[in-house]
Order: C-alpha cells, then sequence, then structure tokens
C-alpha cells in the first residue's frame, strides 16, 4: 500500500508540473518580445537615469520649494537644472535626427571588401564630428559582425572609423550602433545603422610567411617499401606472360637459363606528389586557419593538392576557392572534423596522398574523427596546430578566485595544448606546432619547452 501510494503521489506531482512547463514555455518568446520592445524603447527614450533623477530633484527644487515657499536660491537651481536638461535633450535630439537622415541620403562606400583579423583597418565609414554643436558627442560601436571598438580618428571636422575584426568570415551586410549624447550624461539617443556588403575576414598570417613543406612520403621511386607503389626502378624480375612489353624482357637470363623474364618496378616511396589538406573549425582556430592560409598562398602543399574545411567538406584545388573555404568555416555550428571522412571519401579513390589536417588546440570530437580515419589509412598523418601564445595556469588563492573574476590570458594553455599533443601521439600523427606572432616551430605537442612558451 505505501508503494502504492508513492506511485499515485509521484503520478499526481507529474500531472501538477505539466501546466506549469507549458506556460513557461509559451511565457518565454513572449517575454524575448518583450525584452526587444524595451531595448528598442530605451534606446529612443532621450534621458538617461542621471538626467531623470535632475529632472526629479529639479522638479522638487523648483515646485515645491520654489514657488510655494519662494525659496529663491532653490529656484534659480530648479530653472537652471530644467534648462540645462531641456538644452542637453533639444541638442541630442537635433544631432541624432539630423544624423539620421544623412546617413539614409549619404552613400557610404567600403575603403575595400578584404580585410584581416588582429589588424585596425580603415572602413571609409565617417560621421561629422558635431564640433560645432554644444555639449554633443558622438560614438558607435559594432553590433555584427564581432569586432574591437572601432578607433575614431578626428580628421577635417570628421570622424574616421578604423576597425579591427575579432574573427574570420564572410558577412553580407554590417550592423553599427551609433549613440549621441550630451558632455554631462544628461540625455541620450541610440539608433542602428546598416551598411552593405560584402565584407571578407581573412585570418591574418602574423609571422607565418614561410611555413615548411608540408608533404610526406606516398608513392614514389626513392625509398623501396613493400607497402609502396610499384613505381621505383626496374630491379625486379618475373616470368614473361602475353602482352608484356618485349622491351622489358631480360636477355641476358634468357641467354643463361632459355626462360623469358621481364624487369619490373620496385615498391618503393618518395615525396607525395598530391597533398591532401582539410582544416577543422573550432574554439580557438583562428591561428590554425592562418596557418591554412599561409599554406595555400605559400604553396606549402606542393603542386597538386586538394583541400577541404568544415562547412565546405568538397575538396578544391582552385586557391581563391580554399581561401572562401577558410573563410567560411567560421560560422561551421556542427560538431568539428565531422566532414573529414566525406572529403577523404571524394579525393582517395583519385591515387595516393599525403594528408595534411590543420586543427584547433583544444580537444573536441575532430579527434574521434581522426581516430577512425588513422584506422583505415596507411603513413602517418601530419596534424598543423597553430597557436598565438603559450601560456601557463594561473596559480591564486581560493579566496581570490572567489572575489575576482581571473583576467583571460591570451593564446590557450599549455595543459589543454599538451592533451591535445599527447592524444595525437597515441594515433601516431606528426604533429607541428606554429606560433602565429613570430612564425617559429614550437614542438610536438607533448613537450613545449619553457623557452618556446616564452617565445610564443
Amino acid at each position: 500500500m505505501f508503494r502504492l501510494f508513492q506511485l499515485m503521489r509521484s503520478r499526481v506531482t507529474i500531472v501538477r508540473m505539466k501546466p506549469s512547463e507549458e506556460l513557461l514555455t509559451s511565457i518565454r518568446p513572449a517575454w524575448r518580445r518583450v525584452r526587444a520592445v524595451a531595448r528598442r524603447l530605451a534606446a529612443v527614450w532621450p534621458l538617461t537615469p542621471l538626467g531623470m533623477a535632475l529632472f526629479a530633484v529639479a522638479s522638487i527644487a523648483l515646485f515645491i520649494y520654489g514657488f510655494d515657499k519662494l525659496d529663491l536660491v532653490l529656484l534659480v537651481l530648479g530653472y537652471g537644472g530644467i534648462g540645462l536638461l531641456v538644452l542637453s535633450t533639444l541638442v541630442v535630439l537635433g544631432s541624432a535626427l539630423g544624423l539620421r537622415l544623412w546617413l539614409r541620403r549619404a552613400p557610404i562606400r567600403w575603403f575595400t571588401h578584404t580585410f584581416e583579423t588582429g589588424a585596425p583597418l580603415p572602413t571609409g565609414f565617417s560621421l561629422p564630428s558635431l564640433w560645432w554643436l554644444p555639449m554633443a558627442q558622438l560614438r558607435w560601436t559594432w553590433v555584427f559582425p564581432p569586432a574591437a571598438a572601432p578607433e575614431r580618428s578626428p580628421e577635417r571636422g570628421r570622424l574616421r572609423e578604423r576597425v579591427s575584426f575579432a574573427k574570420r568570415g564572410i558577412f553580407e551586410s554590417v550592423r553599427r550602433r551609433i549613440v549621441v549624447q550630451d558632455a554631462f550624461g544628461l540625455s541620450r539617443i541610440a539608433f542602428e545603422h546598416r551598411q552593405e556588403g560584402p565584407l571578407e575576414v581573412l585570418p591574418h598570417l602574423g609571422g607565418m610567411r614561410r611555413l615548411p613543406v608540408l608533404t610526406s612520403l606516398t608513392g614514389g621511386d626513392e625509398y623501396p617499401h613493400p607497402m609502396g607503389l610499384e613505381d621505383g626502378d626496374r630491379v625486379e624480375l618475373r616470368r614473361y606472360v602475353p602482352g608484356d612489353s618485349a622491351r622489358f624482357i631480360h636477355w641476358k637470363v634468357f641467354g643463361r637459363t632459355r626462360k623469358l623474364m621481364v624487369r619490373m618496378p620496385e615498391r618503393s616511396l618518395s615525396r607525395a606528389r598530391k597533398t591532401l589538406a582539410y582544416l577543422v573549425a573550432g574554439p580557438h582556430d583562428e591561428a590554425s586557419a592562418a596557418a591554412a592560409r599561409a599554406a595555400i598562398e605559400e604553396e606549402a602543399l606542393g603542386i597538386d593538392w586538394k583541400f577541404g574545411a568544415d562547412g565546405a567538406p568538397s575538396a578544391t584545388s582552385d586557391r581563391s576557392d580554399a581561401i572562401h573555404k577558410i573563410m567560411t568555416s567560421s560560422g561551421f555550428a556542427g560538431p568539428s572534423g565531422c566532414g573529414l571522412g566525406r572529403f577523404l571519401a571524394e579525393v582517395d579513390p583519385q591515387g595516393p596522398a599525403a594528408l595534411v589536417v590543420f586543427a584547433p588546440p583544444t580537444m573536441g570530437p575532430w579527434l574521434d574523427e581522426l581516430r577512425s580515419v588513422t584506422m583505415r589509412r596507411y603513413g602517418r598523418v601530419r596534424v598543423v596546430i597553430a597557436v598565438d601564445a603559450v601560456h601557463e595556469p594561473h596559480q591564486q588563492p581560493r579566496w581570490r578566485r572567489l572575489l575576482l573574476k581571473p583576467a583571460r590570458a591570451p593564446g590557450v594553455g599549455r595543459d589543454d595544448l599538451e592533451r591535445v599533443g599527447r592524444a595525437l601521439s597515441q594515433l601516431r600523427c606528426e604533429v607541428v606546432i606554429i606560433d602565429r606572432v613570430s612564425g617559429r616551430v614550437l614542438g610536438d605537442g607533448v613537450h613545449v619547452t619553457s623557452a618556446e612558451r616564452r617565445a610564443a
């Protein structure tokens, strides 16, 4: 009976919880819409919290103490506060309205449509500095795509924009949030401006101007190997069969043994004639994407190569198409490395080739995909990992970690990098770690020396 009572009670609880869950599900979209409308109203409402506080204090001083009690000091202060608030509001409203009308009529052209991450570059966007209006201040930020706070350099009465992008990609348009306010912070108006693209943002190369040749051994005639292709020197013999060319018959052997023997090429290896390269998208992959770009532009993949990336795994040997794949891979939202198998299934039937994988310096699903690839593929896979810096984990007291928010160090942690290196060494992969800033090869991923960490 007790178990039956518990079972009935749990069912009643479940039945009671269902309406509340459905209510929350129905309320969430409405709550999002309410928040969006509140943001829009706050953007066009001219008074800041400081301005509303000044209005309340000035109204009390003016109407309660000034008029009722005839306090001349508070009367003057009340009129002065209300007047300052009205003046600043009129200046801000007039400036914002004029800028918005000017942006709709005046076409703004891009200085260039191709940018690089990490370096502030001029965009061609500029606005009047409003130096002739008293108390008026102008600033703007980027809403999309992600970018650092734009630099506004005054030049001939205008504020010209220089922006540093944080992430590579191809963007069809740009949205800016323009804010006009007074010098005292009493009134503020904000509105968004959209500028059409397209805009191409490449990962900056840094010091990776000269990469090592990223080819490995495959079929050829330089190194004898039983698993190589029959493409080496003709030093082996076998019996003649109908269809063999007569110019390969070993006539001296025939003169001694009266048997027709033909020369056969030995199985051997040489430098890869074809290189397959694939870019894995993931957290902190900007430096690895820059390494892939450098390998393509500096011809570090050899003459015959194929390239693919997450989000666009189809193989290409065109340079501009490969750079396009590098930029669009930043928007890939699926599991990292999930397109590697599809890429190899397309290019492997075309003949043996070396495989180079540009990977992020963090653990992820791409390691499982690479494990299945290495089990089916002969030869070692070369994995290129590029980083901006390698830093040590911060050892702080517990009370400091609880009270203060730890600062985010640039680059990747040494522990994370070594964890990835150990996982790749278990897969028998050849790991190359490159510092994007200096272009130096730091190590194999398992052991990064202190000198190399300082160089990073």
